[in-house]
């Protein structure tokens, strides 16, 4: 196992792990750790206040408008917020869409940084998208089975195959959870995006 991090600005970690001894098990897909900040806020099930929660629904809601008002109706970029760290997926035609994209989205007010996650490829079909809607339930299930995980404490966006992992979190939790992920069936690979509490 190699861990990479790489320093950004205040306390915001951008790392890659790569769990090379993954990819010789069957079923077993490769983890990404993408963003982790250290924070405090913790309330009952989400952690998040209620504003930060209502304040991530208006930063997707803004962020998706300005992308649609400039890259057109027709693009399949999603835009996911956890405590104000965006996270792009989907994909467009051109590098140059990609990036506007994130430019786009760190315009809306309060987006705290932004993950681009977008893919340079044609449209996922929709046996892919139903894929992804069976990867999220099954993702689920593991998190309920392995007991240690508590669900409520995570976003989970699955993308052509990919897992992408959001969440206030412990970096015990956050590591269980996405070992847990990477081993479930039909997941590729997970990205974590978590913000650490400790």
């Amino acid at each position: 196992m190699s861990i990479k991090y790489m320093t950004w600005t205040g306390k915001l970690l951008i790392g890659t792990l790569a769990i090379g001894s993954l990819l010789a098990l069957p079923g077993c897909a490769p983890l990404i750790v993408g963003a982790g900040v250290g924070a405090s806020a913790i309330i009952a099930e989400d952690r998040r206040t209620s504003g930060a929660m209502l304040e991530d629904k208006t930063i997707e809601i803004k962020a998706l408008k300005l992308i649609k008002n400039n890259l057109g109706e027709k693009n399949s970029i999603k835009v996911h917020s956890f405590n104000r760290l965006a996270l792009l997926v989907g994909q467009v035609d051109s590098e140059e869409k990609r990036i506007e994209a994130e430019d786009l989205t760190m315009e809306v007010s309060n987006v705290r940084q932004a993950q681009n996650e977008i893919e340079i490829a044609g449209e996922a079909s929709s046996i892919s998208k139903n894929n992804d809607g069976f990867i999220k339930a099954r993702v689920l299930t593991s998190f309920v089975k392995d007991g240690q995980v508590k669900s409520q404490y995570f976003k989970i966006i699955v993308e052509s195959g990919v897992v992408f992992l959001m969440g206030l979190v412990t970096q015990e939790e956050g590591e269980t959870a996405s070992k847990v992920a990477a081993n479930t069936d039909g997941v590729k690979k997970v990205i974590a995006v978590f913000e650490y509490l400790d």
